[in-house]
């Protein structure tokens, strides 16, 4: 799980070389036969990045052992998502799998390249969602612009199948009496014997899908009609089940459809300062707000930056000249450039700053950075 705190863990991670390996990839198909090789074309980039910052081959490839032992694990690359972040120092190797494609990209620098993994802290972060359905379960892992059915195969998605599996399970002890007197579910059983069986069975899907979940820890959200979300509450053990749900009938929905109905739970609950500031943005005075990349960079090495907005997939190449307090610009990243966009995150994080990644057509002005001054 990515989170603020991942973010920060790599800013202050130490060391002397940082290597950052992006790398977008494929859940099935054709092209994820593809997704090693050109991992190993990009360790080979790193490679040659690395000659005359490390001395000796050996040394270098000491360095990026973790990585290539990634590409002898075939199972790996068969459960990938759409992207892929590496980050490597001499005392460190994390790989991130991300549910949006990046730009492939290899950075070898005295930080990271955290931009790939800001979407996570705000527009693209997975969350799940269950319909609670008698007829039709399902468990869906979301981002904001994609949908995927992650639903165990070895459970039952409907009452009728979980009841034709063991016809056993047909004999159920009512909860409420004394002796557990046992009933039958069929077409003359009340609804209180009912919702026995409905709660037997939701209790088999919490034990299987609740371990999956706990894997990611991403927030979970319920659909379905208001007695059986209930019933799910009530024997739940997530503890990322968030205390918003969505009360109706979810059979006939689409998977599109439930997504955007849990999306709007999603940025109510974890985005609400984003789009305070989105907000402030647009009301505050001129003096108040930018989208001068200089003019951003310099306030916020000040500390004047209080949130920081930076469009999806675009990139700045220079360098921050402290001396002068002003930023050089070059057309690619060649020597000692960084990426400036990056750079200004980490400066951002460091300072204190909120910083957002979002789609550029949803950035303040459209811009390719904007940020609200703290004064």
């Amino acid at each position: 799980m990515v989170s603020e705190k991942t973010i920060n863990e790599l800013i202050n991670q130490d060391g002397e070389i940082f290597v950052t390996i992006a790398l977008p990839t494929h859940k099935k198909g054709e092209e994820s036969k593809q997704d090693p090789i050109r991992f190993k074309n990009l360790l080979n980039e790193a490679g040659r990045k690395l000659e005359g910052k490390i001395s000796g081959n050996g040394n270098i490839e000491k360095l990026l052992q973790p990585a290539r032992e990634l590409l002898e694990k075939p199972l790996y690359w068969s459960h990938l998502d759409r992207g892929l972040a590496v980050y490597i120092t001499e005392n460190s190797f994390r790989v991130y799998k991300l549910p949006y494609s990046v730009k492939e990209q290899v950075f070898v620098n005295d930080h990271f390249l955290i931009t790939p993994l800001l979407p996570m802290t705000s527009m693209d972060g997975i969350f799940n969602l269950l319909t609670v359905s008698r007829q039709k379960l399902r468990l869906l892992q979301c981002t904001r612009n994609d949908v995927t059915d992650i639903t165990p195969d070895n459970i039952s998605t409907s009452v009728d199948d979980y009841l034709e599996i063991d016809p056993e399970k047909q004999l159920q002890f009512h909860s409420g009496s004394k002796g557990q007197k046992a009933v039958y579910f069929g077409h003359n059983a009340n609804e209180e014997d009912k919702m026995i069986v409905v709660e037997q069975y939701l209790r088999e899907v919490e034990n299987e899908i609740t371990p999956i979940l706990n894997q990611t820890q991403n927030p979970l959200i319920l659909i379905g009609l208001a007695e059986n979300v209930n019933l799910y509450r009530k024997i739940n053990s997530y503890n990322r089940l968030l205390d918003s749900d969505i009360q109706t009938h979810p059979d006939e929905l689409s998977e599109k459809t439930l997504r955007d109905k849990a999306w709007d739970i999603i940025k109510d609950h974890f985005l609400a300062d984003m789009y305070r500031s989105l907000e402030n943005y647009s009301e505050s005075s001129k003096e108040m707000y930018s989208n001068n990349l200089g003019e951003i960079v310099e306030a916020t090495v000040m500390g004047k930056s209080n949130t920081i907005f930076i469009a999806k997939d675009e990139q700045k190449w220079g360098f921050y000249d402290e001396e002068n307090h002003t930023v050089q610009y070059s057309n690619n990243g060649n020597n000692d450039d960084v990426e400036l966009l990056n750079w200004l995150s980490i400066t951002g994080f460091k300072r204190g700053s909120k910083v957002y990644m979002l789609p550029k057509d949803e950035m303040p002005t459209h811009s390719t950075v904007a940020a609200e001054f703290r004064f």
